[in-house]
C-alpha cells in the first residue's frame, strides 16, 4: 500500500520527536490535517488530492512544524544570546588574538635569519598565527553558545519580557557571557598545549620543533588536559545552578592548583621544556632562553594561579551575600 502525502508529511514532522512525543503528536497532526482537508472541501476544493496538497503546503515545512512541538531554536546563535555572544567574541579578538600575534611575532624574530630574509617572513608568520587564533576563538565561542541555545542553559529564553526580570539585583549570580569566556579560555589553552605539538612555529629541517618536552605526553600533558575539562564542568554546573556553593568553589580551586602546580614542578626540574625547542632559540642568539623561559612562565602561572583563585573566592562571596540578603519588603 503505497503511502500518502499526509502519511509523508506526518513521517517527517515526527521523525525527530523524542518518543514520548511522537505517538501524540502524530495523532493531532493527523486529525489537524483531516478537519482541515474537510473544511477546504466544504469551501469548494476540487477535489480530495488538491485540498490535501493545499493544506500541507500550508502547514510548511514539517523541520520547523517539528521545531514547534520541541521548542528547538533553527538558528545557530539566536537573539537570546547574541549580544553575550557579541560581547565574548569582542573581548577575546580584542585581547588574545593580539597578544598571540606579538608572542609568535617575538619568537620568529629569535629564530629566523632577519638578517637575509628580512623581517617578512616573521611578521607573515605571526599574522597567520593570529588569524587561524581568531578563527578557533569565533569557532569555539560560537559552538559553545550554540550548545547553550539548545540546551537551554539556565534562563536563557527567545524572547524577554518586563516579568522576567529577577527578583534581586543579580549580586553573585553567574553570567552567560562570564561562564562562555572561561570555557572558551579553557578550550584555547587547551588547544594551544596540543597545537604547540603538532604545529609549533619553530622548525628545525622542515619539521615543527614542539615547545614543551614531547615526553611529558606519556603523563603530564593529559593530566592537564582532564583538569582543563573538569574545569569547563565544574565552570558550566555553577553556571546552570546561577551561583557557586562552597563545594563547587573548592572543586575549582582544587583544579587551580592541580594545574598550577604539576607545571611549577616540572620547571623547577627543568623538565617542561623541549630541549631541542631551547637549543633552537639559543642558536637564534637568545643565549638565555631556558632561564628566561622558565622564569617567565613561572611568574605567569603563579599570577595567573592567584588571580583565578582570589576571583574565585570573590565570587562565592558575592554569591553568600546576595543569598544571606533580606527580601525586601512589598506593599
Amino acid at each position: 500500500m503505497s503511502s500518502t502525502l499526509t502519511d509523508r508529511y506526518v513521517t517527517a514532522t515526527v521523525r525527530s520527536l523524542d518518543d514520548d512525543q511522537r505517538v501524540e503528536v502524530e495523532r493531532e497532526l493527523r486529525a489537524t490535517i483531516e478537519d482541515m482537508i474537510d473544511g477546504r472541501l466544504e469551501a469548494g476544493a476540487a477535489s480530495r488530492p488538491d485540498a490535501e496538497r493545499d493544506v500541507l503546503a500550508e502547514l510548511g515545512d514539517p523541520v520547523r512544524l517539528a521545531a514547534g512541538y520541541t521548542g528547538r531554536p533553527l538558528f545557530l546563535i539566536g537573539p537570546a544570546v547574541y549580544p553575550q555572544w557579541r560581547r565574548v567574541i569582542t573581548v577575546l579578538l580584542s585581547a588574545l588574538v593580539p597578544l598571540v600575534t606579538l608572542l609568535n611575532l617575538v619568537v620568529r624574530l629569535f629564530i629566523d635569519d632577519v638578517a637575509t630574509d628580512g623581517v617578512g617572513p616573521a611578521i607573515v608568520s605571526a599574522l597567520t598565527v593570529g588569524f587561524m587564533v581568531a578563527v578557533n576563538v569565533v569557532f569555539w565561542v560560537t559552538v559553545v553558545f550554540g550548545l547553550a541555545e539548545r540546551g537551554r542553559l539556565g534562563d536563557v529564553v527567545l524572547e524577554w519580557s518586563p516579568e522576567q526580570l529577577p527578583e534581586d539585583d543579580g549580586r553573585g549570580r553567574i553570567g552567560l557571557a562570564e561562564t562562555v569566556t572561561s570555557v572558551a579560555f579553557l578550550v584555547v589553552v587547551g588547544l594551544a598545549i596540543i597545537w604547540q605539538q603538532t604545529s609549533s612555529p619553530v622548525t628545525s629541517a622542515g619539521e615543527s620543533v614542539p615547545v614543551l618536552d614531547p615526553a611529558l605526553w606519556s603523563g603530564a600533558l593529559p593530566w592537564l588536559l582532564v583538569v582543563l575539562a573538569a574545569e569547563a564542568v565544574v565552570a558550566g554546573i555553577a553556571y546552570r545552578r546561577g551561583r557557586w556553593s562552597t563545594g563547587l568553589a573548592v572543586a575549582n580551586v582544587v583544579c587551580d592548583l592541580a594545574f598550577a602546580l604539576p607545571l611549577l614542578v616540572l620547571l623547577v626540574a627543568g623538565d617542561l621544556f623541549n630541549e631541542a625547542f631551547v637549543d633552537l632559540l639559543v642558536e637564534g642568539g637568545w643565549a638565555d632562553a631556558e632561564r628566561d623561559l622558565s622564569v617567565s612562565t613561572g611568574l605567569g602561572v603563579v599570577v595567573v594561579l592567584v588571580w583565578s583563585v582570589v576571583e574565585t573566592l570573590r565570587t562565592l562571596r558575592r554569591s553568600h551575600d546576595a543569598t544571606a540578603r533580606p527580601a525586601r519588603r512589598t506593599g
